[in-house]
This record gives structure tokens, sequence and C-alpha cells, in this order.
């Protein structure tokens, strides 16, 4: 017989930014798959505000998900903390959600000590625009990612027209000047965005690939979006069409927008339940089985110089 078992893990650690602002949709992103998956113990660490307080909001998503253990810990403090264990923070055995730099490069660090979900670090968004997209809706785009407010914020316009990417950029300024966070925002249009010109929007799927952005967003003719989606495979995730903003998967599309970031969607993906189980292999053999496979195993020892086999 063989098969296998699932068990969720026993203790998990979520991680909540607020230092810039309250990311109470993260606690739904990282809390509900791990009642979903039955994890027995879950703690979270979160940013205090300057009164020392942590924000009502991130507690009441946190209460409702049934989080009964937060510390008002943030940084790479907060994955110390969570990995190692202080006189007040039990150890976790697995840490969930996105941070800053800092953040992640703690769980980058930690890996071995604890295990980590992925390495989601300060926010992405790829958009590939052809002439059918709205100048205003991608500067929008382009506003919503760059908000975060870290200053990390990495911005990708992918276009085959350079007039129309400068359409794009125009707009996504314009607007800054009316938002909350328009100095956030235009710090990182002027010094984080990346304007990438091809001779056809086929060519961009070699583009995405490279960079594996977070988010990826295709304004492209309805002809074309199919196999163009299809041919990315790096992405954290694929937000397809033009009535399909990356905010959407931020908050209510339904995936975790716990995602892969630095490139690192070639090798990770998104967060989901199965992230907060794991597997056991379960094997067993009868007499016959055994007496069966005998010679194969000796096979093997012989060629690995294991006579102990």
């Amino acid at each position: 017989m063989v098969g296998e078992r699932y068990h969720a893990i026993h203790r998990c650690g979520l991680y909540i930014p607020g230092g810039q602002v309250p990311l109470v949709s993260t606690v739904l992103m990282t809390a509900i798959p791990a009642k979903v998956a039955g994890v027995p113990e879950i703690c979270a660490c979160t940013p205090p505000s300057a009164d020392g307080k942590i924000n009502s909001d991130i507690l009441a998503a946190l209460y409702l998900c049934g989080v009964k253990e937060v510390f008002a810990i943030g940084g790479a403090q907060a994955i110390a903390a969570m990995a190692l264990g202080t006189d007040a923070v039990k150890p976790v055995d697995k840490i969930f959600g996105p941070g800053n730099a800092y953040v992640t490069e703690a769980k980058r660090q930690l890996f071995g000590r604890v295990g980590i979900d992925l390495l989601p670090g300060p926010s992405e968004v790829m958009i590939i625009a052809d002439r059918t997209a709205k100048p205003a809706w991608v500067g929008a785009d382009l506003c919503a990612q760059a908000e975060h407010g870290s200053g990390k914020e990495k911005l990708y316009l992918v276009c085959d027209n350079e007039e129309l990417a400068q359409r794009c950029l125009s707009e996504a300024r314009t607007q800054s000047s009316t938002l909350q966070h328009g100095e956030k925002i235009r710090k990182a249009l002027d010094l984080m965005t990346c304007v990438i010109l091809v001779s056809k929007i086929e060519e961009s799927a070699r583009v995405a690939n490279l960079v594996a952005p977070e988010h990826l967003e295709l304004m492209v003719a309805a002809g074309k979006i199919n196999k163009l989606s299809e041919a990315i495979t790096t992405a954290g995730a694929i937000l397809i069409g033009h009535h399909t903003p990356t905010v959407l998967g931020d908050f209510t599309a339904g995936p975790s927008h716990t995602l892969p970031t630095g490139g690192t969607g070639r090798f990770f993906s998104g967060l989901r339940v199965p992230d907060f189980l794991r597997r056991t292999s379960l094997v067993r053999y009868d007499e016959a089985s055994l007496k069966k496979a005998a010679s194969v195993v000796d096979a093997f020892a012989k060629m690995e110089s294991l006579d102990a086999h």
C-alpha cells in the first residue's frame, strides 16, 4: 500500500503589515486559509501605531477569524520573535504573510529554523497594454500599487507603442495629485517605474516570464488575450482584461493576495490552503510484496555500495 496523509501544521504565525497603512485584508487572506486547513494554534504580529496600540480594524478582523494571540510587534523583529520565541511569544512552525524588504529578508534568513510560505515583499505590478487600453485606467492601476508607500514598489509598463506608454504615465501623475498618498505615488513613478517597449504585443510574454511579477495585468485586444495569458508562466497572479484591475485581487477576487515578489514567482506560488498542511507518505508491504521487491532493493544496494541495506 502506498498513500498520503495530510495534517494541519500545528502552530502558525501570521505577519500583518501595518506600518504605512493597516492592511486589514491581509488578515483575511492569511487567517481564513489557516482556519480552513484546521491549524490549531495561530498567532499574529502586526506593528503598533504611534500610540502603541494595534489598529482597531485589524484587531476586529483577527477576532472574526478566530485568532486569539496577537502581538504588537512589527518588522524583522516580529519574524524573529515568531521563529525563535520570546518570553511572551511561543515559537511557531511556519510563518505566513507579506512585508517590507526587512520582513522579507528576515524570513529568508530564518528559513530552515522555521518554515515560510514564500517571499512576498513590496508590491509589484506589470501592466501589458496595447492600443485598446485606456490610459486613464492604466494610470489608475499604477497609482494603486504605488500607494503602498514602502518606496520599494516596482511598476512595469509594457507597451507596443511609445505614445501610449507616455499617455499612461502622464495619467498616473495627474491622478496622483488628487490622491491621499500622492507624494509617495509620484516618488514610485519617478524612481521605481520601468517602461518596456516591444515591437509586437506577443513579445511581452517573454518579458513577463523573465521578470516574474507579483501582479500582471493584461489590457490588450480580446483576440490576443487568451493566447498571451497562456504563454505567461511565472506571474504570481494574472488579471485578465480591461475590467480586472489588480485591486480586485487585493481585496475581493478570491485567491490570496499573498504572492511571490522579486522574481521568486519562478519557483514560488501564491498562498493557498495546502500551504498550511504538511503531507506524510504512507508505505505498507505484506510478506509477499516484500519478497517480490527484494531483488530490486538488493540491486540498488549493490549499485550504491550500501551492503547494510
